[in-house]
């Protein structure tokens, strides 16, 4: 539930601040508010017959509610609460270019494809997929894994890029995802190569 609540604000509002990063669409405008944000504030403020403003402050009290019942129940400390007030509060509405939203639109669409890139992995470390599953759910990480089976940094990181490019084509040729799509995430997991262990390390267990 805090997830689905607070970490795409809060997702937003890192990426906006950083400015190393390129745009995950090329509908995000000159000022980095996301035009599809904005006129889906709109029509839920019309649809309320309230203005956005008020929607506005109604969403940040709600959450500032639910917060103050997970403290209540021991889920966070106050000081925790306060931060992410804080956080919620500096927060510009539509900031950002929308990659956090737009990343999990596309791993979504890529979980179909997981055995395949298992399958590729596990190949690339000299392991059967049942293998390579055992290792990740008692809690060895694709790279220790690696260690352990003599396979480079730099192997494991071209291994795990090109399982992820062969299934981003696959899920392109399947119209699952646009060519864009599958373009601008290579390109975002260029920029972030962590985040392509975090991805597999997390579906793989999972699978």
């Amino acid at each position: 539930m805090f997830g689905a609540l607070f970490a795409g604000p809060l997702f937003a509002s890192a990426q906006s601040t950083s400015g190393n990063t390129t745009s995950a669409t090329s509908a995000t405008t000159a000022t980095g508010t996301n035009p599809y944000c904005e006129q889906y504030l709109q029509d839920l403020a019309g649809r309320l017959n309230v203005s956005v403003s008020t929607l506005q402050q109604d969403k940040l009290s709600a959450r500032e509610d639910v917060l103050a019942q997970m403290v209540k129940d021991g889920k966070l400390t106050q000081n925790q609460a306060n931060a992410i007030i804080q956080k919620l509060e500096n927060h510009q509405a539509c900031s950002g270019t929308g990659k956090a939203w737009g990343l999990r639109i596309v791993v979504s669409s890529l979980k179909q494809y997981v055995p395949q890139m298992e399958s590729q992995v596990a190949s690339g470390l000299h392991l059967s997929v049942a293998q390579l599953q055992s290792d990740l759910k008692s809690g060895m990480s694709l790279a220790k894994i690696a260690k352990q089976q003599n396979v480079s940094a730099t192997q494991l990181q071209s291994t795990v890029q090109s399982a992820i490019q062969n299934a981003v084509n696959q899920a392109v040729s399947d119209k699952n995802l646009t060519q864009q799509q599958g373009t601008d995430f290579m390109q975002f997991l260029q920029q972030h190569p962590g985040v392509l262990h975090l991805i597999l390390n997390r579906e793989f267990k999972n699978a």
